[in-house]
């Protein structure tokens, strides 16, 4: 992401195109939407994504910006056997197969690769039966079709962890929350007013579509919420609707990333510090 719109500020940094990765297609559809922290975070996110495509038959939005294109930071290449594997299938045998046919726990699709005997097939724009696969302009049909796409996203939930908090309680007085590249500029702001014995915490969150199942228990925790975001308060927007907290904005649009002391300054605000 960079500072936009069209060609914008192509070297500096934005958060914008958040609405834009949520729900910027046609359709009533949606994509699994993930976002890395820092430059580091990076590589693990990219894993992640992947899992997620594979299994589940999805594509995935991975959300950087231009403040971590530019960055560095010591990084130690990781042991991958150290990580857990996520096996992916294919599906070999002819008999039985239709490409409709779905795992009835995630509801993904079966996956075939293109030129397998006995399993070619044809894939398309067009709606397609549930069942069968074929074209389909039946409205019943189609009203399914569209409540198990929601299904299969909203579904990923289940398999996703659940929201940590990066540093303090999980409760309390204020919980700051941030998203993308905003996380080192917080976590430092958070960390020096605790410091000051300042009641606040830091909760970075990764996974912006579906939430973790338990975002919204977390905040009804805290006594306020602040969003720092470099957009006009896409994430903050989507929070207060979906969880009815009363989350402040702190936006900035100005190609530029968020100072510690600005979003300290902004903490001990509402903290009446």
């Amino acid at each position: 992401q960079r500072g936009g719109p069209s060609t914008g500020l192509p070297t500096k940094t934005e958060q914008s195109d958040l609405n834009q990765a949520l729900f910027g297609r046609h359709g009533d559809i949606m994509l699994p939407v993930i976002s890395a922290s820092t430059s580091v975070d990076c590589f693990d996110v990219a894993i992640e994504a992947v899992r997620l495509a594979t299994q589940f038959m999805t594509p995935v939005i991975l959300l950087s910006d231009g403040y971590m294109a530019n960055a560095s930071e010591p990084w130690l290449v990781p042991n991958m056997e150290d990580y857990e594997t996520f096996p992916v299938t294919f599906e070999t045998n002819p008999e039985g197969f239709s490409p409709a046919n779905r795992d009835p726990e995630t509801l993904a699709r079966v996956w075939a690769k293109p030129g397998t005997p006995g399993l070619e097939h044809r894939i398309g724009g067009i709606e397609k039966d549930f069942t069968t696969g074929d074209i389909s302009y039946e409205p019943e049909n189609h009203q399914k079709m569209t409540d198990v796409r929601r299904d299969k996203i909203n579904g990923i939930a289940r398999y996703i962890p659940e929201q940590e908090v990066s540093l303090g309680e999980a409760s309390g007085g204020l919980a700051v929350v941030g998203w993308g590249s905003t996380y080192g500029a917080i976590h430092q702001a958070v960390k020096r007013c605790r410091q000051e014995k300042l009641d606040v915490s830091h909760i970075q969150v990764r996974y912006l579509n579906p939430f973790p199942q338990n975002l919204g228990e977390l905040l009804a925790a805290y006594d306020a919420v602040l969003v720092p975001e470099m957009n006009t308060g896409q994430l903050v927007n989507i929070l207060r609707s979906k969880y009815l907290v009363d989350a402040q904005a702190f936006n900035k649009v100005s190609g530029q990333p968020f100072k510690i002391r600005e979003i300290q300054d902004t903490i001990k605000s509402l903290l009446g510090a």
